[in-house]
């Protein structure tokens, strides 16, 4: 079985696994380059870092969450949900959310760029990436698989002269499995502890 299809498979458990696994793989090894390679801080004023800074902006607690839970739940669905309409040799796109997230969320953490005082040089750090930063990807992987199904046009070449879109499947004909409707709810449900958590550390 080839990671497509891995990724793909009916059961949506295992391809929350699959998918979260090459996340941590990517952000660790990531974590790595961005800490041996690049100077500490470079990230910090990055685009990476732009909704981040606007949040911190609200003065009192649950705008504040709300603020963040909306953020990222829109990101989520406009980005990942949305690219998921979109396979290439049928690769879902929304995927590519985890990778990217892996990848620039290690090179974050391997450069000190948090906002907020935050150091992930530090076991305090790494805990209170756990209670927000994991926590929060685990939800956007878990509502990027449950819509993998999603999938109406296909793409049979990664290069761009060769794009010719064939469409597989119409809007109506989308449906969700019980498995892949509970799946998505977990995930909101863990962007709102995640939005929770990150207000209690920023106004703690």
């Amino acid at each position: 079985m080839n990671l497509t299809q891995k990724l793909t498979q009916e059961n949506v458990f295992k391809r929350v696994l699959w998918a979260y696994g090459i996340h941590l793989a990517l952000l660790f090894a990531f974590f790595v380059i961005g800490y041996l390679f690049l100077p500490e801080g470079i990230l910090k004023g990055s685009p990476t870092t732009f909704f981040a800074k606007e949040i911190t902006k609200q003065k009192n607690f649950f705008p504040h969450m709300g603020q963040t839970f909306l953020t990222n739940l829109g990101l989520c669905f406009f980005v990942g949900v949305g690219l998921n309409f979109v396979r290439i040799r049928r690769f879902p796109q929304g995927y590519f959310v985890v990778i990217a997230t892996g990848i620039f969320g290690g090179l974050i953490a391997g450069t000190n760029s948090f906002l907020g005082g935050i150091s992930t040089y530090t076991l305090e750090g790494w805990l209170i990436a756990l209670r927000i930063g994991f926590l929060e990807m685990l939800g956007y992987t878990c509502i990027i698989a449950a819509t993998v199904s999603f999938g109406i046009y296909q793409y049979q070449s990664w290069w761009r002269w060769e794009w010719k879109s064939t469409k597989v499947k119409n809007f109506h004909d989308i449906r969700l499995s019980r498995q892949e409707w509970i799946v998505l709810i977990v995930g909101i449900l863990l962007l709102i502890i995640a939005a929770y958590n990150e207000t209690v550390v920023w106004f703690g």
